[in-house]
């Protein structure tokens, strides 16, 4: 066997499956092509390691072809020694020599020595850190077994650059140093911190050179079309984030399947999507307050209007009875809290009387939008309703009762004095 050639640094890469030549796509770094290193048609031993399928090894005899390993024989595999039919997917492939290849040659010397006669070279291996270990005739895995090492001397490190790299700093857990200082660490639990070793949820950034006057020095900055984008999953619905408009606006989507902005925040203000389009609150969420420097603007451009004119007799006379019910109140949960003597006083109408009101006089509440009657289901799936008011609407309501009955009392005046 001694006509077999051998020559270093050269691996390659294939993906081929089955059992005959396998095409090599390229060598690995820092080694050379079979191509380049043994003439076509050249014997020498292979070993072929799989790596997108670990369990399967084969050690033969062989030839390349210029773009291919072609088999010949077997000398040991993992199918029982003989050919192994490799599934499809990542595999390295070694020149390497085997040990019937020494075995087989004329100068082999004949005076050997067990390596633990060599005097000193115990004590050399006994104090070297293992570069590590690797199973050929097993081929299950490989291992490289490595010390713990730590920020300053990462265990992986560059040769030019012995402070970067990776260490082990607990059991379970692998961090990354960067000039010597432990910048990001991946623990036992799963949880990723990055610029601290403390991670208290699944991904943790501490950065603490933030400048909201310097767009890119945030802890995080995602970049892209529209802005990267940040999309929330629970279960089967989603949150989306994301900028349009050279970033001066922040879309804010809620729901299933697409993206469809509800609520844009823009350098003026807090706007819905789209116009006329959704509620800030609602009858089950309600806010306990709204502080603002003026009043709300409501619509009310005669173009979006059918009118109908001034109220009917029924309504005048309900408008009456109504400003007769309005009276002082506190709410209960301001008593339960505060008491009676700290409860604030409030000013107005209960709703369920003032639409039984309108009910004596004839007259349907419903069809009044100063009549408010929400239902929802709550969280624990119970049936609940409230009744409300809207004060602006219902405050007009009754100005044009009092305008009516002040009219009527003037305009006697005006014709006795005209007589």
């Amino acid at each position: 066997m001694s006509e077999l050639v051998f020559a270093d640094l050269v691996r390659e890469t294939s993906t081929g499956a089955g059992t005959g030549a396998l095409a090599l796509s390229g060598a690995t770094p820092g080694h050379r092509r079979f191509a380049e290193a043994v003439p076509v048609g050249a014997r020498f031993h292979y070993a072929i390691a799989g790596v997108a399928h670990e369990q399967q090894w084969e050690v033969g005899e062989g030839e390349c072809d210029g773009t291919s390993l072609v088999r010949h024989s077997v000398l040991a595999s993992s199918s029982a020694n003989g050919l192994v039919d490799f599934l499809p997917g990542l595999k390295i492939v070694t020149l390497t020599v085997a040990s019937a290849w020494f075995a087989d040659r004329q100068d082999v010397p004949t005076h050997r020595h067990d390596l633990t006669e060599v005097e000193g070279l115990q004590s050399v291996l006994d104090g070297k850190q293992p570069a590590g270990s690797y199973a050929a005739a097993a081929h299950d895995h490989a291992t490289l077994a490595l010390q713990d090492g730590n920020a300053a001397s990462p265990a992986l490190h560059f040769a030019g650059d012995i402070s970067t790299g990776l260490f082990r700093p607990e059991p379970g857990a692998l961090a990354i140093s960067v000039g010597g200082i432990e910048r990001a660490r991946l623990g036992a639990t799963g949880r990723l911190g990055i610029g601290t070793p403390n991670a208290a949820s699944p991904v943790h950034v501490r950065w603490l050179g933030f400048d909201p006057f310097a767009n890119r020095s945030a802890a995080l900055t995602l970049e892209g079309a529209f802005g990267g984008g940040l999309v929330l999953l629970d279960g089967g619905g989603h949150v989306g984030l994301w900028a349009t408009e050279e970033g001066d606006t922040l879309n804010i989507s809620v729901g299933g399947a697409g993206h469809i902005p509800a609520v844009q925040i823009v350098s003026t203000g807090l706007r819905p999507a789209f116009d006329n389009y959704s509620a800030s609150g609602s009858a089950s969420r309600r806010w306990t307050q709204v502080y603002a420097a003026t009043g709300a603007i409501n619509t009310s451009d005669a173009r979006d209007k059918h009118w109908l004119g001034p109220l009917q007799a029924q309504e005048i006379a309900a408008g009456r009875a109504l400003m007769r019910e309005l009276g002082l109140y506190q709410w209960l949960d301001a008593r339960t809290t505060k008491g009676p003597d700290e409860a604030r006083l409030h000013f107005g109408l209960r709703a369920q009387r003032a639409f039984a009101i309108l009910t004596e006089h004839g007259l349907d509440w419903r069809r009044y939008a100063w009549c408010c009657h929400d239902r929802w289901i709550d969280d624990d799936g119970a049936e609940q309703d409230r009744f409300g008011i809207r004060p602006d609407q219902l405050a007009l309501f009754l100005v044009a009762v009092i305008a009516h009955d002040i009219a009527a009392l003037i305009e006697p005046e005006s014709n006795h004095a005209a007589g």
